[in-house]
């Protein structure tokens, strides 16, 4: 898939339609950042949405064939955290040391810092307990979506909001 990708995106740093190298490079980072999160929030879904329910109706079941595609999940999910936070380091310091951030901007990044890192807590949180739906009750139980794989997809889509924000912030600041 990427053997004509990098051919092509040289070229066209080459003939001035991506800009300048570093332009392009960020095309790439923004990309790598994007994909990562697409493949988190997905994972999230499909976990949140259709594995975790599946397990309530058919523990025995569900935990049988649950322990065939976790390994891979839990790598994508390492890959996508690489992902993230590298190309994410990446395009807050470009933004940040440019002329064109405002007080604004650093606010949502900061919220959407705080959502991501709380996701990642969970991530870490959700990994210790080994996936296992601890059974709750009372005020726990009312609260458990907080806590769950509905909160990181939640917080996924959050972050998507946010990102929006972010972009929109920036495009209207460079603008004037």
């Amino acid at each position: 898939m990427l053997d004509g990708f990098l051919p092509g995106f040289l070229i066209a740093v080459g003939l001035g339609e991506v800009g300048d190298l570093g332009d392009g490079l960020i095309v790439l980072v923004r990309w790598l950042h994007a994909l990562g999160a697409v493949a988190w929030v997905g994972g999230s879904a499909f976990f949140g949405l259709i594995v975790r329910p599946a397990q309530r109706i058919d523990p025995d079941g569900v935990g049988r064939v649950i322990g065939r595609f976790t390994g891979p999940y839990r790598e994508m999910v390492d890959a996508s955290i690489i992902a993230i936070v590298v190309s994410g380091l990446i395009l807050m310091f470009d933004r940040l040391t440019g002329d064109d951030a405002t007080v604004v901007y650093f606010v949502v990044l900061s919220v959407k810092l705080i959502v991501a890192g709380w996701m990642f807590y969970m991530v870490w949180s959700l990994r210790r307990a080994g996936f296992i739906p601890e059974s709750r009750s009372g005020l726990t139980q009312r609260l458990s979506w907080l806590f769950g794989y509905n909160a990181l997809l939640a917080g996924g889509v959050i972050v998507f909001l946010l990102a929006g924000f972010l972009r929109a912030i920036f495009e209207t600041a460079i603008t004037g």
